[in-house]
């Protein structure tokens, strides 16, 4: 499978650039997948490295197989191992299935822009540790280029 890389941001649209009476030229949504999967210690962290200045658009966090610590399987994502900056509070470990995060407006606010800030990391914090459990997690963005 071939694959082309751009230095971005992507725009699409009928008009070209510049043209007058106005553009409706869209920026491209991206996204980067990965799958954190129980191990020998407590806690599971994953980096994501986005353009600068990227908005994150969403979160999709996909529980394959629920957490079976013995109290509780915590994921949040932000700009650092178990960082809160973007999403917090997410519990894999009672259900399966794809769970859709609350999002306080501070959170809002930092996805608006990763600035200069290019780390991304969802990271499950386990207690008890799991002999069970993966979550694939996908960060949804645009490469704004501002």
């Amino acid at each position: 499978m071939s694959r082309t890389t751009w230095t971005g941001p992507l725009a699409s649209g009928t008009l070209e650039a510049g043209v007058s009476g106005g553009s409706n030229i869209g920026l491209t949504t991206l996204s980067q997948t990965t799958t954190l999967g129980f191990d020998a210690t407590l806690v599971q962290s994953a980096t994501f490295l986005l353009p600068a200045n990227s908005q994150i658009v969403a979160f999709f966090f996909d529980v394959l197989t629920a957490y079976n610590s013995a109290t509780s399987a915590t994921l949040s994502v932000g700009t650092a191992a178990a960082g809160t900056q973007y999403a917090s509070g997410v519990d894999v470990k009672t259900a399966t299935g794809r769970i859709a995060p609350t999002l306080t407006s501070a959170q809002l606010t930092n996805m608006a822009s990763t600035s200069t800030n290019t780390s991304v990391v969802a990271t499950v914090t386990s207690v008890g540790q799991p002999t069970a459990g993966a979550t694939r997690v996908t960060v949804s963005y645009v490469q704004t280029g501002s």
